[in-house]
């Protein structure tokens, strides 16, 4: 499939998705696992803290400002990806104001509550409960204002309309604006815990099963005296430890500890005070490695007066593991392990602080690999993934510990140099970069040259900021490309090749629909159980008269941003259309002709017309016609996106959601929208046979679809393997070079004819 390089980007965001929804399937089932057996809410209570702590960070990271314009798109994505999720759980989730007027909510809030969402767009948060609690939260919420200091696991209770009572438990995190740091407001986690504190009078009420639950709890439950030296211990907590209970009886935790904090001793000095507290904590197993737990300490009060502590504490190790490795991923390029955009946004940043008050030089550089997309077609698309892999180790080899290498996305590259005292270092360094890369690679059996060219800005002489700076490399790079490739440029303020450059390729564009020189390659689309050619997509190709055939990634994006989509997009749909009649015309069974359609050409007001009047011009019946849309479109201003759509059916066309899961979009559009099949991303296609995570995604969307009567078409099917598993899962079409490239219209003519 064919598409402008921002639309190539694959989704590093959706594995963290899939962590979260494990994570909450997981802790789901075991609340109500412990529910059903009658287990107390503070074995499970530590949970929300964990479900707090992921999505808010996901939240957090996912709302920072991007530097390019570019990112834009990917975090808007993000933002509706992270939004779908939280439509997806069970735990109320809210955003409210200064002021305490709710901004924003999921669903599961909205029950809670026991409101409708617009009564609840218009209450503030101190409706839902008594004086006291108001009282208590307000004063919550201006600690949390003043300070910045999240806090998890307050509990309050909820008075509904008909006079019923919730428990509830939740978390505030202060919300600040980006530029400034100004506190704008609240966001936090509300879950429903009435079961618990039920579960707790039961347990309070009963104390032959407490007695049972603390000695077969697989938790660690301890209790303490007021002089913090253990009093009881269950087996777990001597499992946990590896200490026996008479090794633990009559001392202090302290040497348990394997990274003692003042904040621990503040919570148990709470605890003594009689409040309850979580936290997390690292404890050390006798036999030396470290545990991670995440404790809560309940104050043991009778007659009105605190007498010890209870610690209930949940092995969270796995879990920390698993949020060091989403932490890991937010940050870094999947496919190569290196930074990614963002963190290098951020090492520029803190790199030009330091610069400022240390008087140094710093030194960006933006490094491209020449013809990577022709070897990437050649050879496909695993063998360009190995290439750049290799690619990312001899730059980390060539760079070692000086600076911070950074996968922008592609085959772009970025290189952070935050402490230069010559001039001559950072060039001796690019030219070990690209003596490194020119090396021959050998990737299964293939033996492959790649070279680099390189631009290169300095701080200060070439620009005093983050954008600046990479501006001016990026700038200096295609300098370095035009020139000779294969070398490093210095910018310098007089280069001005790469405006002059784009300026041509314009020009030349703009000509290129009146000297007919753009062509359609057609790319099957095959039913899988019977076979057959239901369809072709037309993809665009330039036929460049002294650069010969120049593939979209290199010229639709700069078609979007100087407006030439739309007569490019209005030859596209008149040729394809007028192409696939001729098909019918000279006998062959009547099939679809799918067209990319932008969203430049999307936003025109009169599309639905033009649409109308071309097919009208060709006379190719509008059941023919197939216009592909992408999550980004279906996104933008949903209200009108309906109307269009269902402006465009009723002349008859159908419509398909194109690069289907890249978008982290609602999939609340699958059920408003008319639309008629869903393409699985070739992304996901790629290792449907050998990644677990891949094959789950392909498997839900095809299953999703089904429910919602939508058919399913898998892009980039390469082999045998990927084709029997998508048949078996009940996938509907493929197309990929399993079957057939993408072919001129005589050579698809040619194949029609053998397989008719």
């Amino acid at each position: 499939m064919d598409k402008p390089i921002h639309l190539q980007k694959k989704a590093v965001g959706r594995k963290i998705s899939l962590r979260i929804a494990a994570v909450y399937l997981l802790l789901a089932c075991l609340f109500q696992i412990g529910t059903k057996a009658g287990f107390p809410y503070w074995m499970y209570s530590a949970a929300a803290t964990t479900i707090t702590a992921c999505l808010l960070y996901v939240l957090v990271q996912r709302n920072l400002e991007a530097v390019r314009r570019t990112d834009a798109v990917q975090l808007e994505r993000e933002e509706t990806k992270i939004r779908s999720t939280l439509e997806s759980i069970q735990d109320g989730y809210y955003e409210m104001d200064g002021s305490g007027h709710f901004l924003f909510f999921n669903h599961s809030l909205v029950d809670i509550l026991g409101v409708t969402e617009a009564e609840l767009h218009e209450k503030h948060f101190t409706d839902f409960m008594g004086k006291e609690d108001a009282q208590k939260l307000k004063q919550t919420f201006h600690w949390v204002s003043h300070t910045g200091t999240a806090i998890n696991c307050v509990e309050w209770s909820v008075l509904l309309k008909d006079g019923a009572r919730k428990y509830v438990e939740g978390s505030i995190v202060l919300i600040r604006e980006a530029l400034n740091g100004k506190p704008m407001g609240f966001r936090g986690i509300i879950r429903d815990i009435t079961e618990r504190k039920d579960s707790q009078r039961m347990l309070e009420e009963s104390q032959h099963r407490y007695k049972s639950l603390f000695d077969y709890n697989p938790d660690l439950v301890c209790s303490f005296g007021l002089d913090s030296k253990f009093v009881t211990i269950n087996p777990a907590t001597e499992k946990l430890t590896g200490f026996t209970s008479h090794q633990l009886m009559g001392r202090t935790c302290g040497h348990l500890l394997a990274a003692p904090s003042i904040s621990t001793f503040r919570c148990f000095a709470r605890a003594k005070k009689g409040i309850s507290s979580s936290f997390d904590i690292s404890i050390q197993h006798k036999r030396g490695h470290r545990i991670e737990l995440q404790v809560r300490l309940v104050p043991i009060i009778i007659e009105g007066h605190v007498v010890g502590v209870y610690a209930i504490g949940k092995d969270i190790t796995d879990h920390k593991q698993a949020e060091d490795t989403i932490n890991h991923m937010a940050y870094h390029d999947a496919l190569t392990d290196l930074p990614n955009r963002r963190l290098f946004i951020d090492h520029l940043t803190l790199g030009l602080e330091q610069a400022v008050q240390n008087r140094h030089q710093l030194a960006v550089m933006f490094l491209d690999l020449d013809r990577f997309k022709y070897i990437n077609d050649s050879l496909g698309h695993a063998f360009g993934d190995r290439l750049l892999q290799t690619v990312a180790d001899r730059l980390k080899s060539s760079v070692g510990h000086r600076g911070t290498i950074a996968r922008m996305g592609g085959d772009e590259f970025t290189v952070l140099l935050p402490v230069i005292t010559d001039e001559r270092v950072v060039l001796h360094i690019a030219d070990n970069m690209i003596m490194a890369i020119s090396k021959p690679i050998f990737i299964e059996g293939h033996e492959c040259t790649v070279t680099t060219s390189i631009g290169i800005s300095m701080y200060p002489s070439d620009g005093i900021d983050a954008q600046t700076l990479m501006m001016n490399a990026d700038t200096a790079m295609y300098r370095a490309k035009e020139v000779s490739r294969n070398k490093y440029e210095l910018f310098a303020p007089t280069m001005s090749v790469q405006a002059s450059g784009r300026l041509t390729i314009e020009q030349e564009l703009r000509k290129a629909v009146e000297r007919d020189e753009l062509v359609l390659h057609y790319q099957p689309q095959v039913q899988l159980q019977s076979g057959l050619i239901t369809g072709v997509e037309a993809l665009v190709r330039w036929q460049h008269p002294k650069r010969g055939m120049i593939p979209p990634a290199e010229f639709i994006p700069l078609s979007e941003e100087t407006g030439m989509i739309i007569p490019i997009g209005e030859w596209v749909l008149r040729t394809a259309c007028r192409q696939n009649k001729a098909w019918q015309e000279a006998g062959y069974a009547p099939m679809r002709v799918a067209v990319n359609l932008s969203v430049y050409q999307f936003k025109q007001p009169h599309i639905v017309h033009t649409i109308a009047e071309i097919l009208h011009e060709t006379g190719m019946d509008a059941i023919y016609l197939e216009l592909e849309i992408t999550e980004s479109i279906a996104m933008q201003n949903a209200e009108q996106v309906i109307i269009t759509l269902e402006e465009l059916k009723q002349l008859g066309i159908q419509i398909s959601i194109d690069d289907f899961g890249t978008g982290y979009s609602s999939l609340s559009y699958l059920r408003d929208f008319p639309i008629n099949r869903l393409k699985i991303d070739r992304s996901f296609v790629n290792d449907i046979t050998n990644g677990k995570d891949d094959a789950v995604i392909a498997t839900s969307i095809i299953a999703m679809a089904k429910n919602l009567n939508l058919e399913v078409v898998a892009e980039g099917v390469e082999n045998e393997q990927q084709l029997q598993f998508l048949k078996n899962k009940g996938c509907n079409e493929m197309q990929g070079y399993f079957f057939s490239k993408p072919l001129p219209a005589e050579s698809l003519s040619s194949l029609l004819s053998k397989v008719t």
